[in-house]
């Protein structure tokens, strides 16, 4: 039974995996291709479990060292990846290639000394636990913006916590590798559900963490700025040009419009307005969302949401309840009887 879902699990999260590839990202280039890089490893890792739980492969010989690098790929990565996200250096630097010495050095050991398989195979998760520390420190020390990011400081430190408790598994398990590889692989695909749940609830997420990292590393950017008038010309955006219409809107491509750096008007709308990018776009677009709830109630609820901006029908009624605490469809239910 337990084989079964692991299998099903497996599954759903290689094809979860490969279209999470082909999704249109706004990161930049060394980012992505980080991302994409992970994605791939996450893959192989499935790949290669599913076939060890169906006895189609063994771990043994070069598949050994495959299936370790694989592992140990998974924390250098996913913490390069954030830390590409929350630095402001996005340039790739030659040192960043040693985070991934230590993972070659144990695969090895666990490819020429088999009996050490499982010595190797705990290591790798205690590297992946080390990494997911460092990267749960680089969060914490962010906690001054806490107050203007609740949210996303909630779902990541959620994450992080699944995260490390894959890796305690890995650890007190490695003994029992039958049992331990369906278990592992069902753990996979509920982060991977996770995953895409935050995507497309909250596809915010990622651009909030970056923007806080902007905001903790650099002293004020606004004293040669006129903050009246940029407040004055970003209302007239709003509320004139209607630009939280483009779904694809970025604080980059925003700032651009008003000859601004990001990392300004970010702190702009910070300490100015008292919220975080993303969270004033989300209340630009429910506001416009109330108004035509009330004055169009043959549009759907659906075409009004896509309409003021949010790229799904999961974002807008997301964003709409943080609001109104109500799914809009009642929101214009309760504004119609009234």
């Amino acid at each position: 039974m337990l084989n079964q879902i692991s299998l099903a699990a497996a599954g759903f999260s290689i094809i979860a995996l490969i279209l999470l590839i082909f999704q249109k990202r706004t990161e930049s280039k060394i980012t992505k291709n980080l991302a994409n890089t992970l994605l791939i490893i996450l893959i192989g890792i499935q790949l290669l479990q599913a076939l060890y739980i169906t006895a189609t492969l063994r771990l043994a010989d070069v598949t050994v060292f495959i299936y370790l690098l694989f592992l140990g790929f998974v924390g250098p990565l996913f913490y390069l990846y954030s830390q590409h996200i929350l630095k402001t250096d996005k340039k790739w630097s030659k040192y960043k290639n040693w985070h991934f010495f230590p993972v070659l050095l144990i695969a090895l050991v666990g490819f020429l000394f088999p009996e050490y398989f499982n010595v190797a195979y705990s290591f790798m998760f205690l590297l992946g636990g080390m990494y997911m520390s460092r990267l749960a420190w680089s969060l914490y020390q962010l906690r001054i913006r806490r107050t203007l990011f609740k949210m996303e400081f909630i779902f990541t430190a959620v994450f992080l916590s699944w995260a490390i408790a894959v890796v305690l598994v890995g650890i007190l398990s490695a003994q029992a590798m039958d049992l331990l590889i369906p278990i592992q692989t069902i753990m996979l695909a509920m982060a991977i559900t996770a995953a895409i749940h935050i995507q497309l609830n909250y596809p915010h997420l990622l651009s909030s963490l970056e923007e806080i990292a902007q905001r903790q590393y650099q002293s004020s950017t606004l004293l040669n700025v006129d903050c009246d008038v940029i407040k004055q010309r970003l209302e007239d955006l709003m509320h004139n040009k209607h630009v939280y219409q483009d779904s694809e809107l970025s604080l980059l491509a925003l700032a651009e419009i008003l000859d601004l750096k990001s990392h300004q008007l970010s702190e702009l709308i910070n300490t100015q307005l008292g919220m975080s990018f993303s969270s004033y776009l989300r209340q630009q677009r429910i506001k416009a969302a109330e108004i035509l709830l009330k004055t169009e109630p043959e549009v759907s609820v659906l075409a009004i949401g896509l309409s003021v901006g949010f790229s799904s029908q999961s974002a807008f009624y997301s964003a709409f309840k943080e609001f109104h605490s109500m799914a809009p469809g009642q929101y214009r239910q309760q504004i119609l009887t009234e």
